[in-house]
C-alpha cells in the first residue's frame, strides 16, 4: 500500500545526509492550516489506520503454521507473526487501499501474495487450503515452490475474484478440476506450465474463461484431443502456449480465428496438420511451432 509523506520546506537533502534549517517565525496562514487538516483526514490518516481484516490475518497465519510444522528451519515469512496486528505491513503481501465515501467506507482486505520460492521443498497441495478462505485474491503467486498432490476443485474455486493464478513449476499431477477452473470467470493470466498435470481438458473447463489473455499449459502430460470449442471461445486470448504435452488428434481451426492472437506454441506434440489453411501451413515445419504477431489471412 502506497502512503504520502509530507516533507518540511526547511529540510534539504544532500546525498545521503539531511541539513535542517530552522524556520522563521510567520504568522499561521489560515489556509495553510485548512489544507494541512485535509490531507492528514484524507491521506495520512487512513493510512496509519487501515489494517486488514482478522481472519485474513489468522488465514495467513494458520499457512505458515503448517509449512513450519514439517519444514521447522523455514524462514521465508519471518514477518508474519502474531504480534503485528496489520498483515498488510507483511512480506509478499499487497492490500487494497481502503476508500471512504460519505456513505460508506471500505476496508483493506488482502489481494496479492506473491508466494513464489518459498524455498519449502515438497510442499503438499493441501498445506494451501487457509488460503482459500481469502475470497479477496486477486493476484496469486505459488510458482517454484515444488507442490505436490491435485489441484483441489473446492478450494481453488473459491477465489471467484482472481485475475492473475501462477501454479508455474511444482510437481502438481492429475486432471484439471473442471468445477474449480469454471469458477474463476476473471482470470486473465493462468500459468500452470512445468508441472505433471494429465488427463484430457473438457470444453466446459474452458466455457467461463472468455476474460484469458494469457494461458500456458506447457511441460505437463495433456493427453487427447485439443477442444475446438473450448479454446474457441476465449476471444481476448494473446499468448497460448500447449508445447511439450501428449495432445493428440489435429489442430482445431478455431485457434486460428482468435482475432487477437499473437503467440501461439504447439511445438513437440503428436498433432496432424490436416484442415490447417495453407497460408498458415507455409514455413513451419514439424514440430509445428507458431508465432503469430500480425492478422494472417485465413484463405
Amino acid at each position: 500500500m502506497l502512503c504520502f509523506i509530507y516533507i518540511h520546506p526547511s529540510i534539504h537533502f544532500q546525498g545521503s545526509n539531511y541539513n535542517y534549517k530552522p524556520p522563521t517565525m510567520v504568522m499561521a496562514n489560515p489556509t495553510l492550516l485548512l489544507q494541512s487538516f485535509f490531507f492528514f483526514f484524507f491521506f495520512l490518516l487512513p493510512c496509519l489506520s487501515s489494517s486488514c481484516p482478522e481472519y485474513q490475518k489468522q488465514a495467513l497465519l494458520q499457512f505458515k503454521s503448517s509449512i513450519l510444522a514439517i519444514h521447522s528451519s523455514f524462514d521465508a515469512l519471518d514477518s508474519w507473526n502474531s504480534s503485528s496486528s496489520n498483515c498488510c505491513l507483511w512480506d509478499k503481501v499487497t492490500c487494497s487501499s481502503p476508500s471512504n465515501s460519505n456513505s460508506t467506507s471500505t476496508p483493506s482486505v488482502v489481494i496479492g501474495l506473491n508466494l513464489s520460492y518459498l524455498s519449502a521443498p515438497l510442499m503438499p497441495f493441501n498445506l494451501l487450503a487457509p488460503l482459500f478462505f481469502i475470497r479477496s485474491l486477486r493476484v496469486l503467486d505459488l510458482s517454484w515452490n515444488f507442490i505436490k498432490g491435485q489441484i483441489p476443485a473446492l478450494g481453488l474455486g473459491n477465489l471467484s475474484n482472481l485475475v492473475h493464478l501462477d501454479l508455474s513449476w511444482n510437481s502438481m499431477k492429475g486432471q484439471i478440476p473442471t468445477l474449480g477452473l469454471g469458477n474463476l470467470s476473471n482470470l486473465v493470466h493462468l500459468d500452470l506450465s512445468h508441472n505433471s498435470i494429465n488427463g484430457q481438458i473438457q470444453a466446459l473447463e474452458l466455457d467461463n474463461l472468455s476474460n484469458m489473455v494469457h494461458l500456458d499449459l506447457s511441460w505437463n502430460s495433456i493427453n487427447g484431443q485439443i477442444p475446438a470449442l473450448g479454446f474457441g471461445n476465449l476471444n481476448n486470448l494473446v499468448h497460448l502456449d500447449l508445447s511439450r504435452n501428449r495432445f493428440n488428434g489435429s489442430i482445431p481451426l478455431q485457434l486460428f480465428q482468435l482475432q487477437y492472437l499473437q503467440y501461439l506454441d504447439l511445438s513437440l506434440l503428436l498433432l496432424k496438420k490436416k484442415g490447417i489453411p495453407h497460408r498458415l501451413d507455409v514455413g513451419f515445419p514439424p514440430p509445428f511451432h507458431l508465432i503469430k504477431r500480425s492478422p494472417l489471412p485465413l484463405l
